[in-house]
């Protein structure tokens, strides 16, 4: 006997509802296991890493969200809508992820902090955005259904 495809299509979207929850908390987890643990440095790194990657993961799950949200930053006026603010919030977390991978792999490589302390400045910004935007959406973290 086979089953309804009501029933094959709400397996699946649960399926993938579950998938965007465990790569949310993998986020959410690795943020703040990497930030506690900033002081032992291999960990940190690698933890950071490992957030990078996640942040893929993140992007490409709900890449139809991520393109429509890039074509919005391309018309200024759509910038004050709910739609363009979050197209905006968005190009900020990017930015200040790549600048948060960018300015750490520049001081691991020189091997010692630089004079201006980028990664630890864009550390304490990202921290405190990702803390608002996590926030903010806590009651969608788990039944997330965007593709």
């Amino acid at each position: 006997m086979t089953q309804p495809v009501v029933d094959v299509v709400a397996g699946r979207a649960r399926g993938r509802s579950r998938r965007r929850w465990w790569v949310h908390l993998a986020l959410i987890v690795t943020v703040a296991v990497s930030l506690a643990l900033e002081p032992v440095l291999a960990l940190h790194i690698a933890l950071g890493l490992l957030f990078v990657g996640f942040v893929v993961v993140h992007l490409v799950q709900r890449r139809r969200v991520s393109t429509a949200l890039l074509r919005r930053l391309r018309h200024p006026r759509s910038l004050p809508t709910p739609g363009g603010r979050l197209a905006m919030a968005d190009a900020a977390l990017g930015a200040l992820t790549l600048v948060m991978l960018g300015s750490g792999l520049w001081d691991w490589a020189s091997g010692h902090p630089t004079r201006i302390r980028w990664h630890a400045i864009t550390g304490v910004v990202l921290a405190g955005f990702l803390l608002v935007h996590t926030l903010r959406r806590r009651g969608r973290l788990r039944s997330s259904r965007v593709s």
